[in-house]
């Protein structure tokens, strides 16, 4: 079946073959050969203008034209390469079994799930290290074959241990007689202050192997207590990791949250590389900064 799936935007993740299209429809006779056409909405607060492309697709074609997605708690039960993420991007697993007040995960996808493992190099799992240390180890085998290896999805700092960062430093390759690792980032996260103890421990097993700054880094939930905040992002710089500031939005919000001038700037300068060690640099809390 030819699905052409349709996007209210256009992200880093966002499929790049002839089926797939941003937005408004345009002219029939510019609408390739299809089957269906699937509108797919991620963040709750997009859901109004995809119904609105829904209807907008369907005057444009006489194929069925659904709705549907994270955001419209589509099943989350199977994972199709290629279809609404890029080729290279895959989920071995589904859902999470934990229940973080601030994550939606657990409510439309529910305990975790192994799926059928497909080839990749950018991991997307919810919480992959709840998954089986057997369904581990086979991803682990997939991943001999890939380079530039990235664990996006954020991983548990409490789940890392000795062995699995020493499976991660087992990713290499050997280019004019040297180590290369496959490796180009792990992504872990620190959302509380009271996370940030599992945080260094696991940042600590991460440096035994020889990971760097450039290679790890951290998502940090922002958006309540902004000198709290910057402490942490501080803490998690001072670890020799690069913080990614995450501004808050509501689980089920129909709009997205808007912030104030203040934290917009705060937000840009902690989730820019270049921004937040020239920040670090200065010594300068974010208030004195912008005096």
């Amino acid at each position: 079946m030819k699905i052409l799936r349709v996007f209210p935007e256009r992200t880093s993740y966002t499929p790049t073959d002839s089926l797939v299209a941003i937005g408004m429809p345009p002219l029939k006779e510019f609408i390739p050969p299809h089957d269906e056409v699937h509108v797919s909405c991620v963040f709750s607060w997009d859901r109004e203008f995809c119904r609105f492309l829904q209807h907008q697709w369907q005057g444009q074609t006489d194929k069925p034209v659904l709705f549907g997605g994270v955001a419209f708690g589509s099943s989350a039960t199977t994972f199709t390469k290629g279809l609404y993420v890029k080729d290279n991007i895959v989920f071995t697993s589904r859902g999470c079994n934990n229940n973080c007040p601030w994550c939606i995960v657990p409510k439309l996808e529910g305990r975790l799930k192994e799926l059928l493992i497909e080839s990749g190099n950018i991991i997307q799992d919810n919480n992959f290290l709840q998954t089986s240390k057997t369904h581990q180890s086979k991803v682990f085998e997939m991943l001999k074959g890939q380079k530039a290896i990235c664990f996006k999805g954020g991983l548990e700092a409490n789940l890392i241990t000795t062995d699995f960062a020493e499976q991660i430093n087992g990713l290499y390759y050997i280019k004019g007689g040297k180590k290369v690792s496959r490796v180009a980032e792990l992504w872990l996260a620190c959302d509380t202050d009271g996370a940030i103890p599992h945080f260094k421990r696991a940042v600590a097993a991460l440096k035994r192997t020889g990971f760097t700054r450039y290679k790890i880094k951290c998502y940090v939930l922002i958006g309540d207590d902004m000198d709290k905040n910057e402490v942490r992002l501080r803490e998690i710089y001072n670890e020799g990791v690069m913080p990614f500031a995450q501004l808050y939005q509501p689980i089920d919000a129909e709009k997205k949250k808007e912030y104030s001038t203040d934290w917009k700037a705060f937000h840009r300068m902690w989730s820019r590389p270049a921004a937040t060690r020239a920040h670090m640099e200065k010594g300068t809390s974010f208030r004195y900064f912008n005096k």
